[in-house]
């Protein structure tokens, strides 16, 4: 988490309703019935940051990932603004399955709002509802090799423009 003095995360009260929902407008809604969106909603914990909030530190160890229910989350390289991320993406993924250092830095943009399912989370599920958890991991996966895809496309452009 933060320092003392860094506005911290604070976890929020949510009705497994409205966890369900949350998980429901973002693009899981697409892949999950209404009734494995609930299911699966037990194992998300919503928190609250203010703007400015490090969620993830590029670096640290982690193994949770998270999907935004309002407001928006930047994604630092370096200190460098990548990507602004909105309202049904996911971020972090990558922690929940391999456990390593963190990529980039996740911070708040804003007011913001997600719900965080951590590898001990996913490992219960994968326990208690088999299907529903590799349904899981193949969106993250698909998610990580469209992402992969785009990044090859976007060094192969730069590789092209900067050929001496």
């Amino acid at each position: 988490m933060t320092e003392s003095k860094s506005p911290r995360l604070i976890t929020i009260e949510n009705t497994l309703q409205t966890n369900a929902q949350i998980l429901d407008a973002s693009h899981w809604g697409e892949d999950f019935s209404w009734e494995q969106l609930q299911a699966i909603s037990y194992y998300f914990k919503p928190y609250a940051a203010s703007k400015g909030t490090a969620i993830y530190k590029e670096g640290e160890l982690g193994s949770s990932m998270g999907i935004i229910a309002k407001g928006a989350i930047g994604i630092y390289k370096n200190n460098k603004l990548i990507s602004t991320l909105r309202v049904g993406r996911t971020f972090g993924e990558m922690s929940v399955i391999d456990a390593q250092p963190r990529s980039a830095t996740a911070r708040a943009e804003g007011e913001t709002v997600f719900l965080s399912l951590d590898k001990a989370g996913m490992l219960t599920l994968a326990d208690k509802h088999p299907a529903l958890a590799f349904k899981i991991i193949w969106n993250i996966s698909r998610g990580l090799s469209q992402r992969l895809r785009l990044t090859s496309a976007q060094l192969a452009d730069f590789l092209e423009s900067n050929v001496i």
